[in-house]
């Protein structure tokens, strides 16, 4: 009835599966322009209020502090647990291992190119990925 009783599969090939499954879910969220681009929040000063964001943005930065040069990033599980689910259902053995994967490696890739462009550019993240609500309803107007 619950799957006590079948026959273990050895443990390389369902991890080598998820694996694959979440390189390429990273690969396609990623390779998704404006949903991987991080988006400034002003307002977010704590983990707690970052709990409270809905399904947008995928990727963000708070906790800006210009004098000490340093920022938060953090990747929001809710929007990751929404686009997964219709490759991986939350019932599947892996889906925790491949979410927890993908939050990780996306948060890595986009701090790697959020410092690669403060960088080149001199500009810290509230000024280079400030959200302009009057710009994205043009885009979509």
């Amino acid at each position: 009835m619950f799957g006590f009783f079948k026959k273990k599969k050895p443990d390389a090939a369902p991890r080598q599966g998820s694996r694959l499954t979440a390189q390429q879910f990273i690969a396609l969220t990623l390779s998704d322009e404006k949903l991987s681009m991080p988006v400034y929040l002003p307002g977010i000063r704590s983990e707690a209020e970052c709990d409270e964001l809905g399904l947008w943005p995928l990727i963000y930065i708070w906790n800006v502090d210009r004098a000490a040069g340093t920022f938060s990033l953090s990747v929001n599980g809710k929007a990751i647990a929404h686009l997964l689910e219709p490759f991986v259902p939350r019932e599947d053995p892996a889906y925790v291992e491949i979410r927890d994967e993908a939050m990780k490696v996306i948060a890595e890739a986009s701090t790697q190119s959020v410092l690669a462009t403060i960088e080149k550019t001199g500009l810290m993240p509230d000024v280079l990925f400030a959200y302009h609500a009057e710009d994205a309803q043009q885009e979509q107007g």
